[in-house]
């Protein structure tokens, strides 16, 4: 048996994988001509003994020489069509005379992915913070009617995104802080109109009514719009971006329910039983 190669990968033209006539997948190869002379000499001479295909000094496959093989050839008999495309795979692949040389490694464990992860949620909790107290010193008691509609909101996003086992990447957080954005601005926006009510010299409760009312369609317009963004991000986007997409979609539907339905039934427990209510800390 001799260990000398007949031909290397620089006598190879090309290789691909495909079918013979019964179906059966092989790998045909051909050859530049000095290594068809080569090649069709050796063959020539030992028919019926075996040939091994070696790449990084590794055998990936033995055949049985049949015939005599010059520029072209097929190895044929191959188990499948994985099998038959690797090893055109390999016979390509060793046509390459370029080697490779380790230049520098760089390994990144998983500590800077949580570490990260981290940070963004530190982010997200300081900005909620920092939104609470703003609602709470600017709006006063009112202010207590959007935390805790705000709050509500954060925990069905979180228990959406647990029960539909979604994994809280950084476009995630990322997602959950602008949903937080949104709903300040609803209940903004909410506050806003009911001051201007009171201002025309309205009564508390009908002046939390039209406040609700002329709210409702401005909130509403603008959650569609941002939710038919979300709707391209996720059919165009990649895995992140769809994250980001889901998330953020989440928690806009959970903030019609939350800044309008929840913050006004707030409102009318506050209000209910008081017929002669003539102020509202807002």
């Amino acid at each position: 048996m001799s260990r000398i190669p007949v031909i290397t990968g620089k006598d190879m033209r090309n290789a691909r994988s495909g079918q013979d006539d019964g179906r059966k997948w092989q790998t045909s190869f051909s050859l530049s001509p000095d290594g068809g002379k080569r090649f069709g000499r050796f063959t020539g001479d030992h028919v019926n003994d075996k040939l091994a295909v070696i790449l990084d000094n590794t055998i990936v496959s033995v055949a049985t020489i049949n015939e005599r093989i010059e520029d072209s050839g097929r190895i044929m008999g191959l188990g499948s069509e994985e099998e038959a495309s690797d090893l055109a795979r390999y016979l390509r692949s060793g046509s390459l005379p370029a080697g490779v040389k380790p230049l520098e490694e760089n390994s990144v464990g998983p500590s800077l992915g949580a570490d990260s992860i981290h940070q963004g949620i530190v982010s997200g909790l300081a900005g909620l913070i920092a939104v609470i107290a703003v609602m709470l010193i600017y709006y006063r008691r009112s202010g207590v009617n959007a935390v805790l509609a705000l709050i509500l909101n954060t925990v069905i996003l979180l228990a959406a995104i647990s029960y539909l086992h979604a994994a809280l990447t950084l476009p995630g957080i990322a997602g959950v802080i602008l949903t937080i954005g949104m709903a300040v601005d609803s209940n903004v926006l909410i506050f806003e109109r009911i001051r201007e009510e009171l201002r025309t010299g309205k009564g508390v409760i009908a002046a939390v009514d039209t406040g609700f009312n002329k709210a409702w369609w401005t909130i509403v317009d603008t959650h569609v719009t941002t939710v038919v963004s979300c709707a391209f991000l996720f059919l165009f986007g990649e895995g992140p971006v769809r994250g980001f997409a889901v998330t953020l979609t989440i928690g806009l539907i959970a903030n019609i329910f939350t800044a309008v339905f929840v913050s006004r039934t707030i409102f009318n427990w506050e209000l209910s039983g008081q017929r002669k209510q003539e102020t509202l800390s807002i």
